[in-house]
């Protein structure tokens, strides 16, 4: 098994897609046919937290007046899979404005409508993630459903950010999670050539950015 270090790990790959792309169309569909995604600005509210987006729209309507509007926020990692995160903007005079604060710094992020969908205010339960395969590596399906079962079974334990379970089994999903984000970013790193873009988002030459933290041999990179 190749040598993966786990600075890795701890970058974010996800971010709001740079196209309203035909995958990106389709995965929308199948989540609300109803609705088109479109492009939102962040401004993020003085008081708002960060992952907090249901109160933080709350407190501004009963603040500031407008309309909470319910949906999902659509990121991307490219080649690797489109997620939906259940989430809610704030309307004012026909604008939609994200006023929660972003993780990664975006100014703007997609936004799929879908006011079916409501929070649980009062037990205070989210709905997972919504996640599709871009088809390109086998390795990512099986890291969905490590990463579905470690939410769902948080979200069974969890009330609001309170959560009561056992520690070792929490560990050991979260390691099976690991393993099988592992396997994608090999499958990633051997179809990543030297002076391709990295996969990680930074700009960069994969040889000059992540290339050294997976450690192929005996394989090497190849382009796909």
């Amino acid at each position: 098994m190749p040598a993966i270090s786990t600075d890795l790990f701890k970058k974010s790959y996800t971010t709001s897609p740079n196209e309203i792309s035909p995958a990106v169309v389709e995965f929308c569909a199948g989540i609300n046919a109803d609705a088109r995604p479109s492009y939102v600005a962040v401004q993020p509210d003085g008081d708002a937290q960060p992952s907090e987006c249901f109160n933080n729209v709350s407190a501004k309507v009963d603040r500031d007046g407008g309309s909470f509007v319910y949906g999902w926020l659509i990121w991307e990692w490219p080649r690797v899979f489109i997620e939906a995160e259940h989430h809610a903007v704030w309307e004012k005079d026909g604008v939609l404005i994200d006023i929660t604060p972003p993780i990664n710094g975006e100014t703007r992020i997609l936004f799929l409508s879908d006011p079916v969908r409501t929070y649980d205010f009062v037990g205070q339960k989210r709905l997972i993630n919504i996640k599709k395969s871009l088809g390109r590596f086998a390795s990512v399906s099986d890291w969905i459903r490590a990463a579905d079962t470690l939410q769902r079974t948080i979200e069974r334990h969890s009330v609001g950010n309170q959560f009561t379970m056992d520690r070792n089994h929490l560990a050991a999903l979260g390691r099976d999670v690991q393993q099988r984000l592992g396997a994608v970013f090999v499958d990633l790193g051997r179809h990543t050539g030297p002076n391709d873009r990295c996969f990680c988002r930074s700009g960069k030459k994969f040889k000059k950015c992540c290339s050294p933290l997976i450690q192929l041999h005996p394989w090497t990179s190849r382009k796909g």
